[in-house]
């Protein structure tokens, strides 16, 4: 076991990028490990070095760093197999890459001597290749054993991503945000811009016209924060608008009449918070929106 040597087992797009990331960064990469040798020559290729196998155990063995960045489902039986060989897990750390999962995944590592943790770059890596020339300034969420929370925390430093620590209890819940503000980000979007058909818009010519509009949202939402960012009808109390959208919404999915209700309700309280409307006024457009078809 060498120092600065790191092991990646299952390199996907996850695992190829961050080895690639770590070789260009001054440490060593070891076995890289994937279920098919081919994969496995390929992400070595990638990564700029290393032994390509197919077998988790040789690829972790002469590592001092394990990063595993398996699908979900395969972190903890991974953790508990690589438990019961032979390999001595003092003064190693080990860490899986997944989203959802706490640390706890890698219990049976941390019996065996092994400090661990999670650490998750909150990014989404579709083609490696454009992944490395981006990650400056991506996010890392950490948690885990304080000893390997320091190392990786170091180690995401030198990468040119943000460490941010969370709590480990809360892993779950910084998955679920993270789907709700990205994943449901795009299904909303779709449903937005599906339903500009009733301007008789195609679907490319309805994103020219909308998503302008909606990047200069996010640009207020990151420059202001999202209280002072909200604009539109509900921010100033406009009340003739919002029954004027009655009609529209009637020939809308119902999905879609919901998904209004429920958030511009939500507008409301941020106008109320950002001192545009007075209280009385969002009680009164909220009981106003629940009545909209």
């Amino acid at each position: 076991m060498k120092d600065g040597r790191f092991a990646i087992l299952g390199a996907g797009r996850i695992g190829r990028t961050l080895g690639r990331l770590m070789a260009a960064h001054g440490l060593h990469p070891g076995g890289v490990s994937c279920l098919t040798l081919r994969s496995a020559r390929r992400a070595t290729s990638f990564i700029g070095g290393g032994e390509a196998t197919t077998s988790n155990a040789r690829a972790a063995a002469g590592a001092r760093l394990v990063v595993i960045s398996t699908p979900d489902g395969a972190v903890a039986p991974l953790a508990r197999r690589l438990a019961r060989t032979t390999i001595d897990w003092t003064g190693r750390t080990v860490a899986h890459t997944s989203g959802a999962l706490s640390s706890t995944a890698l219990d049976p590592l941390a019996r065996r001597g092994a400090a661990v943790a999670s650490c998750h770059p909150l990014t989404s890596v579709a083609d490696p290749r454009v992944a490395v020339r981006t990650f400056d300034g991506v996010p890392f969420a950490i948690e885990g054993d304080a000893r390997a929370v320091r190392e990786l925390r170091r180690l995401v430093d030198r990468l040119g991503g943000r460490p941010i620590t969370i709590p480990r209890q809360s892993k779950a819940l910084y998955h679920l945000l993270a789907c709700f503000l990205s994943n449901d980000l795009v299904a909303l979007l779709e449903l937005g811009l599906a339903s500009a058909q009733g301007l008789g818009l195609g679907g490319r010519e309805a994103a020219r016209l909308y998503l302008p509009l909606v990047r200069g949202t996010l640009q207020n939402v990151e420059r202001l924060g999202a209280v002072k960012a909200l604009t539109g009808p509900v921010s100033r109390g406009d009340v003739a608008t919002l029954r004027l959208h009655a009609e529209p919404l009637r020939s809308l999915p119902s999905e879609f009449r919901a998904l209004h209700r429920l958030l511009a309700v939500r507008s409301t309280d941020l106008a109320r918070r950002a001192g545009t409307i007075t209280p009385e006024k969002a009680f009164r457009l909220a009981r106003l929106l629940r009545n909209l078809p």
